[in-house]
């Protein structure tokens, strides 16, 4: 295991959030709406398998493995994420409806945790969340 990323975490910071929502269609309502809103994460770590909550606009649960594909829904619809680790990034390969899509995460030399994302046209977001 590279790291662990187990805790709880508060959003803080996001960059380039609404263009990267507007490259996914998301319409102007909502991205205004899930601009507005400051998730909380809680993540539990054992090796490989994970469990992460998401708490927004609405409440989202993922239990996964590395390794091990599953099927999330999100506002392009069904997806098939493929998590891995890519070094000390804990990464998700998405297939959705649009193309392909991907995420990762990883806790950076100031001890925050980044989520970038990247969608299927190339934009880049970020959001970074301070450990409570």
């Amino acid at each position: 295991m590279a790291v662990d990323f187990t805790g709880s975490w508060k959003h803080v910071e996001s960059e380039n959030f609404e263009d990267y929502l507007k490259a996914l269609g998301v319409n102007f309502a909502m991205r205004k709406i899930a601009a507005s809103t400051r998730p909380h994460v809680e993540i539990k770590q054992d090796g490989d398998n994970f469990q992460i909550k998401t708490v927004a606009a609405k409440t989202k649960e993922l239990d996964f493995k590395i390794g091990e594909s599953f099927h999330d829904e999100m506002p392009i619809g069904k997806v098939q994420i493929t998590p891995s680790w890519d070094g000390n990034k804990l990464r998700f390969d998405i297939d959705s409806p649009k193309g392909s899509l991907s995420t990762y995460r990883e806790i950076r030399s100031d001890g925050r945790m980044y989520l970038v994302m990247t969608a299927m046209d190339g934009t880049t977001c970020t959001r970074i969340f301070q450990k409570e």
